[in-house]
């Protein structure tokens, strides 16, 4: 029929192109949520097929990657920024010496009241 092989990114069936016509219709059987299915033509990989779960799982993957990717970025840009560096190692030194106000009186000093 098929074969399977090992864990290789979840389990993965290796199956050649001419098996596929064969075995279109137990696709859905073969595509359960950890399961992907590898096709080949003359012993080579051509394409994968994955469930539709597997699919989201992978979009929900690439987003949450995007987002850190974004969040390290903003990082850095404030770490170059040698001006709010030095703003925001002045401003913990204030922190550390006890310089600081209420939040009534930073309310009050920006006229928010």
């Amino acid at each position: 029929m098929y074969k399977e092989r090992g864990n290789i990114m979840a389990s993965n069936t290796i199956m050649p192109i001419t098996k596929l016509r064969e075995e279109i219709m137990h696709l859905p059987e073969l595509l359960d949520e950890e399961r992907q299915v590898t096709i080949t033509r003359r012993g080579n990989p051509v394409a994968v097929i994955i469930s539709y779960k597997g699919f989201m799982r992978i979009l929900e993957q690439i987003e949450k990657m995007s987002q850190e990717i974004e969040a390290l970025q903003e990082t850095i840009e404030i770490l170059q920024d040698k001006e709010l560096m030095e703003s925001i190692r002045e401003g913990m030194e204030a922190i550390q010496r006890g310089d600081t106000v209420s939040l009534e009186e930073a309310r009050q000093a920006l006229e928010l009241e």
